[in-house]
């Protein structure tokens, strides 16, 4: 390989800014305001080819930690494969995904990743295989719910600091649960998305439109009755769907989870109880 091979820099302010600009171009979005807030920790890392002082490619592996019906699993989730335009046709991706896979492979339960449409041919190559989802909604029939949630403002600092904490300190509501509280940072920083239940002590990740509501997580120091979550929300919301895997299934509708340039892709037999029993990787995860 006649490019140097660097991993672990997100402090090295050249290199890091070099990938920031190499993820903007090929993604459309970019680490820094997550670095610079202090959530960038030592579970993201990033393996890069360099020429010179220039990210040229990239294979990104982030070290998840989940709960999963009670049982711990340590799995790594690649993500940010890319090479610059100016540097494709040289096998480089393919060369740091080799690499990554030889290092992971033996020292995790298992490597999985969400891959675009235009390259799903790419990582079979490696012994991938594409693995199903499931999703849970079921429409709401209600006329008592008083909408208790609050929006809050994660702009500022006070109320931000009390979401993080609660965060770091929050327990499993759901059957599959990550434990990464700098993925959860990555997605909330500067979100609208969330809201919090005073009576619960309860933060809720989630987007309402209309009379649709989507939970994408609830964040508790204890247990939550998921359906007094959803009533919180009020009369307006007649369906909901969650990003994430119920603990309680009974009224929810379990349908094949699809999105655009969002295919998963398994290596190793303990992710088969993805699609085996049914699960969703929650919508948080996605590094």
């Amino acid at each position: 390989m006649k490019y140097a091979y660097i991993k672990s820099y997100k402090d090295n302010d050249k290199m890091r800014t070099s990938l920031n600009e190499l993820t903007e171009k090929t993604f459309g979005f970019n680490f820094e305001n997550w670095y610079s807030n202090g959530f960038w920790g030592d579970k993201f890392i990033p393996h890069s080819l360099i020429d010179g002082d220039k990210v040229i490619a990239n294979v990104s592996v982030s070290l998840m930690d989940f709960d999963l019906d009670g049982i711990e699993k340590h799995y790594i989730q690649i993500g940010t494969v890319m090479t610059d335009k100016n540097y494709r046709g040289q096998g480089l991706s393919h060369y740091l995904m080799e690499k990554v896979i030889d290092k992971y492979k033996e020292n995790s339960d298992g490597i999985y990743l969400f891959g675009n449409d235009s390259v799903i041919n790419f990582y079979p190559k490696f012994g991938f295989v594409r693995s199903k989802e499931y999703q849970y909604s079921k429409d709401v029939y209600s006329i008592n719910n008083i909408k208790k949630i609050q929006q809050v403002d994660m702009s500022g600092k006070v109320k931000s600091k009390a979401f993080f904490n609660t965060v770091s300190n929050s327990i499993s509501n759901d059957r599959f649960t990550m434990n990464n509280p700098g993925l959860i940072a990555f997605w909330t920083i500067c979100s609208s998305s969330v809201y919090y239940l005073a009576e619960e002590d309860t933060y809720i990740i989630a987007d309402a439109k209309g009379e649709n509501l989507f939970i994408k997580q609830i964040i508790a120091g204890h247990k939550v009755n998921l359906e007094t979550v959803i009533n919180s929300f009020g009369n307006d919301i007649k369906k909901v769907t969650l990003g994430f895997t119920p603990y309680d299934a009974t009224g929810y509708t379990i349908d094949e989870y699809r999105e655009e340039d969002c295919t998963l892709f398994i290596l190793g037999k303990d992710l088969e109880n993805i699609e085996n029993k049914k699960l969703i990787f929650p919508t948080l995860s996605h590094a």
